[in-house]
């Protein structure tokens, strides 16, 4: 039996102050100069959280961290995503690029946010790497890969949308993020997709939470948009709660 509403706000208290902290800086975004990555064969640093339950996990979820942030930070939305989730196992991946504005944060891209060709280039390098990576976490946990979802915020968001939808997957949620579509992709997997975008967001605007609503819709994916009035670049509880009711449904076979 998973917490109750009130035992999931209960606990997102406890951990709000520390939370508003730490992801204070998933506000930023990254505006560097487009550059190529070279990179073919990248090693990502990690942090795990086992499952809630002390069993032996029965599935995964995969945590892409935002512009500047780090995966020790991430980390900690899987204590309250676990509440929903209490046999999975969850894994942040570091982005694999300094940003050297603040001392261990970390990107995933550093490529404008505007310029789509390049951001691809970019994601379809890095792809590489981080698909042997999922398949080294799939084959050292022994989980299938139908029990693996993906959860990304900001550029994670793009990270996960990516990479989820090539490669078999449970079900992907973007938050303060967007789906670059790319005209080169012939086979596409079909996971529940769940986007979850602030109104006031003025770092992501909400226009390409729209967009990728609209451009996933047209290829016939499963995908829900969830506007959040009052809500900027950030995670805040109703959304997070949405995300994992929502895991929670994809995770189980619902």
């Amino acid at each position: 039996m998973f917490h109750s509403r009130m035992s999931f706000l209960a606990h997102f208290l406890l951990f709000f102050s520390f939370f508003i902290v730490v992801f204070g800086i998933f506000t930023l975004e990254t505006f560097g100069n487009s550059k190529d990555i070279k990179e073919k064969n990248i090693t990502f640093s990690d942090y795990t959280l086992p499952p809630a339950s002390g069993k032996k996990p029965d599935s995964m979820v995969v945590l892409f961290h935002g512009a500047g942030d780090s995966a020790e930070n991430f980390i900690f939305l899987a204590a309250l995503l676990g509440q929903f989730l209490p046999d999975t196992l969850f894994v942040a991946p570091d982005g694999p690029k300094a940003y050297k504005p603040i001392p261990g944060g970390k990107l995933w891209l550093s490529t404008s946010k505007n310029n789509r060709p390049q951001l691809l280039k970019e994601i379809k390098t890095l792809s590489l790497s981080l698909n042997r990576y999922l398949d080294n976490l799939l084959k050292t946990y022994d989980i299938p890969p139908e029990k693996v979802a993906f959860l990304g915020f900001s550029q994670g968001a793009r990270m996960a949308l990516h990479l989820g939808l090539r490669r078999p997957t449970a079900g992907i949620v973007a938050m303060s993020g967007s789906y670059l579509d790319d005209p080169t992709a012939v086979k596409l997997s079909r996971p529940p997709i769940l986007i979850i975008h602030g109104v006031e967001d003025d770092k992501a605007p909400v226009a390409l939470a729209q967009e990728s609503h609209k451009r996933l819709d047209a290829l016939k994916m499963p995908v829900t948009l969830i506007l959040l009035p009052g809500i900027g670049h950030d995670i805040d509880p109703r959304g997070l709660e949405m995300a994992g009711e929502f895991l929670q449904d994809c995770l189980s076979g619902r």
